[in-house]
């Protein structure tokens, strides 16, 4: 009884598709065939923004690169000043006096430092996402228009 109304099916399938007229089927490729151009573009546009977002990423990666690489070297010869003016200094009291004030220097600089390079991380982290987040409000809106 199964095969004999899945034969009934296929024979309904099969005589409703030789019943379609050109126009309708033609109509129906049509379709198709603009669903696809779509959703090419919006592969294409996909593509577009991932790039974008690994630029922007790139970017800000180096831009913090270039932060740390300052910040290092700054620090770096200010220790090398610092240990040259102990190395010279007179007596104990004067060499710890030195070392105080460049750990003082030292921990504002790097709390300063810090605050920068969350500066940068958090504007890094919006220009990455900004290009993402553009494509994905277009899928919304083109979901949101295929809808019945």
């Amino acid at each position: 009884m199964a095969a004999s109304k899945k034969t009934a099916n296929g024979a309904d399938a099969f005589e409703k598709m030789m019943n379609i007229n050109p126009e309708t089927f033609k109509e129906g490729y049509e379709k198709i065939a603009e669903s696809m151009t779509a959703m090419a573009d919006f592969q294409k546009g996909s593509v577009e923004a991932v790039m974008a977002s690994a630029g922007a990423f790139a970017k800000g990666f180096e831009k913090l690169t270039s932060e740390q690489s300052t910040f290092t070297k700054t620090a770096l010869e200010e220790g090398l000043e610092n240990a040259k003016a102990a190395s010279a200094a007179s007596n104990v009291q004067e060499a710890v006096e030195l070392n105080r004030e460049l750990v003082r220097k030292t921990i504002e600089a790097n709390l300063g430092q810090v605050s920068k390079v969350t500066d940068i991380v958090i504007e890094t982290a919006k220009e990455t996402v900004e290009p993402l987040t553009a494509h994905y409000g277009e899928f919304v809106e083109k979901v949101q228009a295929y809808r019945p």
